[in-house]
């Protein structure tokens, strides 16, 4: 128990290391779209810039806070994919992965008669808990497979959060919960149409790694 709560701990003290990284790369980039600003004014003053130069930085501060803000504001519910596909824990492993099969997916949520998550079955489940241990997936149900830390997102959780659970728990594939009810899913997929390069890349890197 003293051990979870210290890597809770060290996980919050994480997210909000990143949290201040990212808020000073933020201020210096405005910092210096600023100084370009007073220089195009001073060239503008001496004779040495156009007006036309100005207006341009301008519109690049203005570009970077209106980002800055949509970035801000983003919350899981507005980069999930809704109506996220479900297993249900009665059925067998070999429904459930020919249903991976056909949704190009290695993993699956698991919902029960009560609508609710009770788990989330991968592929290497099927694989490691069911086959490589002798037993045939179509007696299997899925069930049998649940078990570990069920890892999922509040719907209204930052775009931040998001990010620290699937990184921290390297998945890539997160639940989406709002009112005790799964109401979609983020993947990979989703975060590559939100993301700028340097932070998909840095997601990347840290949900892949074997270290």
């Amino acid at each position: 128990m003293a051990f979870d709560k210290m890597m809770k701990s060290a996980k919050r003290g994480l997210a909000t290391s990143r949290a201040r990284v990212d808020e000073t790369r933020v201020q210096r980039q405005r910092d210096k779209l600023l100084y370009e600003i007073g220089k195009a004014s001073y060239a503008e003053h001496t004779g040495h810039a156009t007006r036309e130069a100005v207006a341009s930085k301008l519109r690049a501060l203005d570009d970077h806070e209106q980002a800055l803000r949509e970035k801000q504001e983003r919350q899981a519910r507005d980069i999930m994919h809704p109506g996220a596909e479900c297993v249900d824990e009665g059925e067998t492993v070999a429904s459930a992965a020919r249903k991976m099969r056909d949704l190009g997916v290695g993993s699956l949520p698991i919902c029960g008669a009560d609508d609710r998550l009770h788990g989330i079955l991968t592929d290497r489940d099927i694989v490691v808990r069911c086959i490589a241990e002798g037993q045939e997936p179509s007696q299997v149900r899925v069930r049998d497979l649940t078990g570990g830390e069920l890892v999922w997102v509040d719907a209204g959780a930052g775009v931040n959060e998001v990010l620290s659970q699937m990184e921290d728990h390297q998945v890539k594939r997160l639940p989406v919960i709002e009112n005790h009810r799964l109401v979609g899913m983020i993947s990979e997929s989703d975060l590559a149409r939100n993301l700028d390069e340097r932070r998909l890349a840095e997601f990347v890197g840290k949900v892949y790694s074997t270290s």
